[in-house]
Protein backbone atom coordinates (compact mmCIF):
# COMPACT_ATOMS: atom_id res chain seq x y z
CA UNK A 1 0.00 0.00 0.00
CA UNK A 2 1.53 3.15 -1.23
CA UNK A 3 0.69 6.32 1.58
CA UNK A 4 -1.00 8.89 -0.38
CA UNK A 5 -2.48 12.12 1.01
CA UNK A 6 -5.50 10.54 0.69
CA UNK A 7 -4.86 7.35 2.90
CA UNK A 8 -7.05 7.26 6.00
CA UNK A 9 -5.04 7.97 9.26
CA UNK A 10 -6.28 4.81 11.41
CA UNK A 11 -6.14 2.45 8.46
CA UNK A 12 -2.47 3.45 7.66
CA UNK A 13 -1.57 3.39 11.39
CA UNK A 14 -3.43 -0.57 11.80
CA UNK A 15 -1.90 -1.17 8.58
CA UNK A 16 1.95 0.24 9.76
CA UNK A 17 2.06 0.73 13.41
CA UNK A 18 5.74 2.05 13.10
CA UNK A 19 4.58 4.81 11.26
CA UNK A 20 2.93 6.06 14.64
CA UNK A 21 6.59 8.07 15.72
CA UNK A 22 6.25 9.42 12.19
CA UNK A 23 3.09 11.32 12.96
CA UNK A 24 3.41 12.15 16.15
CA UNK A 25 6.81 14.00 15.73
CA UNK A 26 4.85 16.45 13.89
CA UNK A 27 3.47 18.10 16.83
CA UNK A 28 -0.09 18.91 18.56
CA UNK A 29 -2.08 17.17 15.98
CA UNK A 30 -0.70 13.94 15.10
CA UNK A 31 0.90 14.14 18.86
CA UNK A 32 -2.42 12.65 20.03
CA UNK A 33 -2.48 10.14 18.01
CA UNK A 34 0.08 8.88 20.97
CA UNK A 35 -2.86 7.95 22.99
CA UNK A 36 -4.65 5.17 22.09
CA UNK A 37 -8.15 6.45 22.94
CA UNK A 38 -7.65 8.80 20.63
CA UNK A 39 -6.09 6.98 17.96
CA UNK A 40 -9.02 4.78 17.43
CA UNK A 41 -11.08 7.48 17.41
CA UNK A 42 -10.11 10.80 16.18
CA UNK A 43 -7.76 8.77 13.47
CA UNK A 44 -10.74 7.11 12.00
CA UNK A 45 -12.41 10.39 10.44
CA UNK A 46 -9.55 12.11 8.46
CA UNK A 47 -7.51 11.43 5.67
CA UNK A 48 -3.86 12.47 5.78
CA UNK A 49 -4.18 15.35 3.89
CA UNK A 50 -6.88 17.02 5.71
CA UNK A 51 -4.82 16.63 8.86
CA UNK A 52 -2.32 18.41 7.55
CA UNK A 53 -4.16 21.10 5.67
CA UNK A 54 -5.82 22.27 9.11
CA UNK A 55 -2.35 22.14 11.33
CA UNK A 56 -0.31 23.49 8.50
CA UNK A 57 2.03 20.55 7.94
CA UNK A 58 4.03 19.87 4.54
CA UNK A 59 2.12 17.65 3.24
CA UNK A 60 4.86 16.35 0.74
CA UNK A 61 7.19 15.94 3.70
CA UNK A 62 5.02 13.95 5.73
CA UNK A 63 3.91 11.37 3.14
CA UNK A 64 7.83 11.37 1.74
CA UNK A 65 8.97 10.10 5.35
CA UNK A 66 5.81 7.89 6.10
CA UNK A 67 6.62 5.84 2.85
CA UNK A 68 9.92 5.79 3.95
CA UNK A 69 9.27 3.90 7.11
CA UNK A 70 7.07 1.37 5.05
CA UNK A 71 9.32 1.06 2.17
CA UNK A 72 10.22 -2.52 2.69
CA UNK A 73 6.97 -3.45 3.73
Amino acid sequence: MKITKDSNVYEVLEKYPETLPVFTKQGHCFGLLANPALRSTMAKLVTIGQACKLHFIDLDKLVTELNEVVKDK
